[in-house]
Order: structure tokens, then C-alpha cells, then sequence
């Protein structure tokens, strides 16, 4: 989203143009007004404009448009393809794009997935019955409104199929998103928009690409052969959602199938469609709408100061009001995909700036930007070179450390290397929970390290199924002992961290006491004694969500645990000199309440770096809050626009270290006091791609790791040190935990053939 250009016009027909929302391969897109609307303008290119067949097209194509009703699009208002340049306005919905909604909550609880489907299909049904086909349905161009979803961009892409697209033999569409046929170049049908249905609602489910992302044949030779990964939606969802991805379009139900099966389960819902962090995004997002939200050429966007932090122990306060332009960016980048085939353009903003920096200056601050300027640049172009590459053969899922060891964890098998990359041991067989993604339960890792023993979660049958604790010696990688439950099948486990030499493991079991015969679990390990030193058990009725996090200090831990439904997240205290006994019980604070889409994202440390600071327990949900242990009362709120993604304490304590997206253009950095929240610096770091955000804190410096990017920045001011690219061209899976950790000198993570170690130098 830019201000207009000079040579933009001021008004295409009844509407003024307030700004520039992007450009693709069929001309610009504005933001425009009338006395009495506000649409999405689009202005087909001068080159398209002089070909007459592309006009003809244009003109046919606008007229069956406007047949299409507008319960669940965005239809066609008005447009001329007669014009000396050909125009076309649709209605401007006020929302989020799907792509925008999944980054910024995670996956949709399966009540969204329910009405998402039923309004998508709803929409293919007006589509197909004008006589058009979609040919490009996909997360960008579903549009999330308080009234349910809405469908954009729908058949206009025909037009240019004949003309540029045809003449460089490009295949229209959205590689992940195609259908088998679409993707060999055979005839398009709707039942081409329905398999895209079904990737789409699958993505809406995972959070992430159904058939991944990468070069484009390889999707699109996946997208035709493969089986998609279907396990993270509930049954029946996952039935119907299969049929919609079946290989042959005869076999694919109708959109009026679709429609009839999610209604055959329709349940009431209470309250809003979407979770409360989406909703208050759309709200903000509307405020463009009002009259006094629009800036024309050379009028500078307003910037609302950012507000203090609240005092200690009050309530939270509502997400600052962006600027202007943020509003207008924050709707109109989430509203509007250019139709021009291809793989088009997704303007999937998130009420952030436009990539631009100030507007004048190509993504460079002022010279007198402050330290605490967001718009701070901190990237200085030094790329670091990594010191050694240790081939690993299978998917790193953990990595952590002592001193100068490194200990590498997959699904399989443990490792571990000194500084100069030699293997210290045999590779150690393990059988780790995450195998690679971010399984639902307790949240945490497969293994903690303190200065001599690595502690592990691992799979053991005997004398039933179960998880059990290995203390693994670093210095050979034999096991010194082991520990586990008795009586109970643990079905899952984790190890949250450490605290005062002690280790603390949750997770969840059968046969344990609680409803159904399920409830979650603490430990509490004693290395010394080699023993649990106590255990507390929860109900879990209906396997609820739960998380634990272990502080760097202090006497109580943060248990967080869902609502049977799902709906809320409550936290609570755990007294650990009163044997795990819980102190006190909250509310979780902020507008994303359920734990289903707390820190689901990105954050997958619950350690002490990685949850708390300056004697409080740091969690996101929504905004970054710290919490005072005693009571579980919010201490202070992180006062920034973006909701953060990650977020770790300096070793010392006295920093927070906060990472927002301001996708497509930024990484927004902050350092936070851990006393009162307040910002000491903050800046941006240029992003390809959205993806993983996490953050480690070493050697005096804070690293930030954007999708497989590394930034290393001065931990006391945020200049920039150096860069590296772990992931090279290949957008990381959010499902999936980051190998990621720092200490010693060095830094490591996983690459594309293993294990890669940086000198914190970068040299």
C-alpha cells in the first residue's frame, strides 16, 4: 500500500482514489470512494487496454460478474471496459484475508473451519452458476468478515488467460492450491474450485500449506500425486474435506454437497464465528470505512503515538489505534488480490506499515530515527559463513546446550558435538513426541540440558506403553538412569525445562484419574535422589489443551489449561514447595483467550529464557504480557501495534526480546525493560517471506530467526551484526518446532543438509 503515484489518476469514474493497494499482471489496484461507498478499483494496464481481444474478453467477463450475487463475494459495482483505459470496482469487504488470519492466530478451532467451508462453498455456488470458475481460490483470496466469510477475485483472470499469460505458456493458479488437472494444463472445471476448497480448509485446519511450498513443479508434482496429510482436522471434517480433494473431478461432491454436509452437523453458535484475536483484527481493520480514514498525494499518514504501558495490576489495555495508514493498509492489503493469473498477487498485510519505510525513503529510516523507531533499520548486509556443516539424515527437531556442546535431538536419535563439529558419541536412539511438529498437549521439547546431563523423553513399552525421563551423560552418551510412572500409560510427554537443579516433565495419561480416564501430569525430577520428588494430576475432560512453563527463578510455576469447549484459557500457579500444590487461578489476559491459539504459532520454548523476566512470567496472547507470580495479576502489557510472535529474556534478565511481521516488508524488533515493559529500542529487518519466528539470547547479542533467516543484533542497542539463511529458499513449515539455540560462542540451527554452526562473530 503506497500513496499515489504522480502519474496515478485522481478519480477512475465516480470514485476518488485515496491510495494504492498494488499491481499485478492485469494493471493497479486503488482504494477509491464515492459519495456514498468505498471500493477496490482496478485499472487494467495500458498494454491490456490496446489488445482488443483482452478488451472483448474483459467486457464479457465484467458482465457475468455482476451476475453473481454478493451474500459471500465481493461482487462487481461498476466498472467500464469501454473506457480509453478499462476500469472495474468491486466491493470493498471489511476484514482479513484467511492467509492473514491463520499467521496471526494459528489454526482455526474446527466451529471457523465449519462456517468457512459452508460460506466458500456457498460463494463457488453463485460463482459456478453465473457460468464462471474461480481458477484461483486460495487463503489470499478469502476474505474473513464479522458476517462470515467472502470469496474475491472470482473468474476475472479468464480474460487474461489468452493474452500474456497464454503467449509465455504460464498456467494460471496458485501452485499449492491447483487442482491435479489445473496443474497439467487440462481443461478447468468447478470442480476444480472444489479441490481448491479443499486445500483451502485444509490450510484453515494445519496452518500451513497442504502441499507444502518450494519449487513450483515439485508442489505441483505433489499437488497431482501425492495423498495430502488430512490428520489435523476432526473425522468428519476430514471426510468431506478428502472427497474435495479426490484426484478425479467426478469424484468431487458439488459446493451444494458441501453446503448440505456442514449443515447436516450444523450445531448453534454462541457468540462471535471467530476467535476474539481475529475479531478485534477485523474491527480495527473496518475503521477504514470511516470518512476521515483516507490520504491522497503528498498528504503525510498520520502516526498515533504509541501509548505507555498500564500501571501494575491493572487490566489490559485494547491494542493501540494505528495510524491511518495502518488502517488502511490493514483492510485494503488483506481485501485485494490482482487477478491477472499466475500465481497473482496476495496482499496479505496485517495492519502493518507497507513496506516502505517512511514513503520517502525505499525502506530506510530517517537519519534521526530514534533507538526506539520502529522503522530502524538494524540489517547492515554482513553475511555470516558458517564454521562447519554436520550432515544429520533426518528432520532436526531440538537443539540445546552446555558450555561448548551442542546436543542435536530428532525423532529417532540424539547427538551430540563439540565446538569444532566432531561427534562426541554414537547417535543415541530416541523416540521423541514432536517427531517434527507441534503435536497438541503440554508444548515444550523432548529433552533439557544443565552442565553434565542431557534430560530426555523417550518411548519405552515395557511394562506398557509409556514416556519415561533418561538422564543422558554429554560427556559419553550412555544413560545414567531412568525414571517414569507406574500404573499409568503416558501418552504423550515433555520437558517445559529446568529449575534449581530440578526437572520438570508434563504431558498426558490413560488410565490416570481423570475424566474419561485421561488427565495431564507434572513432575517434578529429582536428578540427585534419581526419583520424582512429587506429581500433580489434572482433569482433562475431552483432552484439552495444556501447557507448562519452568521460570528462570522463584518458587511457582505457570500451568495454562483450555476449557472443556476450548473457549478459554485459564492460568494457574504451582506452589513447587508445596508439592505442585496450585497458590492462586486467573483468567488468561487479552483478546486471544483460547488456549488452542495461544503462542501456537511460533513459540515452542517454555523455559526460563523463554518465559520469564525480571520476576514475572511472560506470556503472548495476543499482546505480550508479563504476569507477577504471586497472583497471576498482569504486571504490564507490551505497548506495540503488532501482535508479537516470539519473544526471550536476556540471560541477565533485565531485557525482553520481542518479534513482530509486518508481512510482506518487515521484522519488527523491540528490547522491553522486564520491570515495566517499557521499549528501550526497536527497529526492522527486511522479510522475503512470512513463516517460524523465534528468538535466542547469547553471548551479547539477541538473534532472531525469520522463516529459516538469522539476524544477530547487539543485545544492548539492536544494531545489526550480521545475517545468514539457514532454510535457503524454502519457506518453513508452521507446524513445525524450530532447531534453533545459541551459547558458547556459536551459534547453530538446522539447514538444508543438517546440523550448521555459526561463530557468534559471524565470522
Amino acid at each position: 500500500m503506497e500513496m499515489l503515484n504522480p502519474s496515478d489518476p485522481q478519480h477512475i469514474g465516480p470514485y476518488t482514489l485515496l491510495g494504492r493497494l498494488g499491481e499485478g499482471a492485469m494493471g493497479a489496484v486503488f482504494l477509491g470512494r464515492s459519495a456514498g461507498r468505498t471500493v477496490a478499483v482496478k485499472l487494467i494496464s495500458p498494454g491490456l487496454a490496446h489488445d482488443d481481444g483482452f478488451r472483448a474478453r474483459f467486457r464479457a467477463e465484467v458482465a457475468a460478474a455482476r451476475a453473481v450475487p454478493g451474500a459471500f463475494t465481493a461482487p462487481v459495482v461498476d466498472a467500464d471496459p469501454d473506457a480509453e483505459v478499462p476500469w472495474m470496482a468491486t466491493a470493498f469487504v471489511p476484514g482479513i484475508s484467511l492467509h492473514q488470519a491463520v499467521m496471526l492466530a494459528g489454526p482455526l478451532p474446527e466451529p471457523a473451519v465449519r462456517a468457512l467451508a459452508a460460506g466458500i462453498a456457498g460463494a463457488l455456488v453463485d460463482v459456478h452458476a453465473a457460468g464462471l470458475t474461480h481458477r484461483d481460490l486460495k487463503p489470499g483470496n478469502v476474505l474473513l468478515a464479522l458476517d462470515g466469510p467472502h470469496v474475491i477475485d472470482f473468474g476475472i483472470a479468464r480474460a487474461a488467460d489468452a493474452t500474456a499469460l497464454t503467449a509465455a505458456r504460464l498456467v494460471p493458479g496458485t501452485p499449492p492450491y491447483m487442482s491435479p488437472e489445473q496443474a497439467m494444463g487440462h481443461e478447468v472445471t468447478p470442480a476444480s474450485d472444489v479441490f481448491s476448497l479443499g486445500s483451502t480448509l485444509a490450510f484453515a485446519a494445519r496452518g500451513s500449506d497442504l502441499f507444502g511450498t518450494g519449487e513450483v513443479t515439485a508442489v505441483l508434482r505433489r499437488v497431482v500425486h501425492d495423498e495430502p496429510d488430512l490428520s489435523a482436522l476432526s473425522d468428519r471434517l476430514r471426510l468431506m474435506v478428502a472427497a474435495c480433494l479426490s484426484k478425479n473431478p467426478a469424484d468431487r461432491p458439488s459446493p451444494r454437497d458441501v453446503v448440505a454436509f456442514v449443515e447436516q452437523d450444523a450445531r448453534p453458535m454462541a457468540g462471535a464465528w471467530l476467535p476474539p484475536v481475529l475479531i478485534a483484527a477485523i474491527e480495527q481493520a473496518a475503521a477504514v470505512m470511516a470518512p476521515s480514514q483516507s490520504f491522497g498525494p503528498g498528504a503525510a499518514p498520520a502516526v498515533a503515538p504509541t501509548p505507555p504501558p498500564p500501571p501494575p495490576f491493572a487490566p489490559p489495555a485494547p491494542l493501540p489505534r494505528p495510524s491511518r495508514r495502518k488502517l488502511l493498509l490493514g483492510l485494503a492489503g488483506g481485501t485485494l488480490a490482482v487477478a491477472g493469473g499466475g500465481t497473482g498477487l496476495a496482499l496479505a498485510l496485517w495492519g502493518g506499515s507497507s513496506g516502505k519505510g517512511d514513503g520517502k525513503g525505499g525502506g530506510k529510516p530517517s537519519p534521526s530515527a530514534s533507538l526506539t523507531d520502529p522503522a530502524r533499520s538494524l540489517a547492515n548486509g554482513v553475511v555470516a559463513r558458517p564454521l562447519w556443516t554436520a550432515e544429520i539424515g533426518d528432520r532436526l527437531v531440538q537443539l540445546a546446550g552446555a558450555g561448548h556442546t551442542v546436543v542435536a535431538v530428532t525423532g529417532t536419535y540424539i547427538r551430540a558435538y563439540d565446538r569444532s563439529g566432531r561427534a562426541l558419541w554414537e547417535p543415541l536412539a530416541n523416540q521423541s513426541d514432536n517427531n517434527g511438529y507441534r503435536v497438541g498437549g503440554m508444548g515444550g521439547d523432548s529433552l533439557a540440558v544443565d552442565g553434565s546431563m542431557a534430560y530426555a523423553v523417550s518411548y519405552a513399552k515395557e511394562p506398557l506403553p509409556t514416556r519415561v525421563l533418561r538422564a543422558v551423560d554429554l560427556a559419553t552418551g550412555t544413560v545414567a538412569w531412568t525414571v517414569g510412572r507406574t500404573g499409568a500409560s503416558v501418552m504423550t510427554a515433555w520437558v517445559p525445562g529446568m529449575l534449581d537443579g530440578v526437572v520438570y516433565v508434563a504431558g498426558m495419561t490413560m488410565g490416570g484419574g481423570g475424566i474419561g480416564g485421561q488427565s495431564a501430569f507434572v513432575w517434578a525430577v529429582d536428578p540427585k535422589t534419581r526419583q520424582i520428588r512429587w506429581q500433580q494430576d489434572f482433569a482433562n475432560p475431552g483432552m484439552s489443551q495444556t501447557m507448562l512453563k519452568v521460570p528462570s527463578s522463584g518458587s511457582r510455576l505457570l500451568y495454562m489449561d483450555s476449557a472443556p469447549d476450548r473457549s478459554s484459557a485459564t492460568l494457574t500457579g504451582l506452589d513447587i514447595t508445596a508439592g505442585g500444590k496450585p497458590a492462586w487461578e486467573q483468567p488468561s489476559p487479552g483478546p486471544q483467550t483460547a488456549l488452542s491459539s495461544l503462542e501456537a504459532l511460533d513459540v515452542n520454548w517454555h523455559d526460563g529464557p523463554h518465559c520469564s523476566a525480571g520476576g514475572n512470567f511472560l506470556i503472548l496472547s495476543g499482546p505480550l504480557y508479563a504476569v507477577d507470580p504471586a497472583n497471576g495479576q498482569v504486571a504490564w502489557q507490551a505497548a506495540v501495534q503488532l501482535p508479537l510472535r516470539a519473544f526471550a529474556a536476556a540471560p541477565d534478565g533485565s531485557l525482553v526480546y520481542g518479534a513482530a511481521l509486518d508481512y510482506p516488508g518487515h521484522g519488527l524488533v523491540y528490547a522491553f525493560d522486564a520491570k515495566s515493559g517499557t521499549v528501550r529500542w526497536a527497529g526492522q529487518v527486511p522479510v522475503a517471506s512470512p513463516g517460524t519466528v523465534a528468538i535466542q539470547c547469547a553471548d551479547g547479542q539477541v538473534y532472531v530467526w525469520i522463516n529459516g533467516k538469522v539476524w544477530a543484533l547487539d543485545a544492548a542497542t539492536g544494531a545489526g551484526r550480521w545475517s545468514f539463511e539457514f532454510a535457503v529458499g524454502s519457506p518453513t513449515d508452521v507446524s513445525r518446532p524450530v532447531a534453533f539455540w545459541a551459547g558458547g560462542g556459536q551459534v547453530y540451527g538446522a539447514g538444508p543438509k543438517g546440523l550448521v554452526a555459526l561463530s557468534a562473530s559471524g565470522k
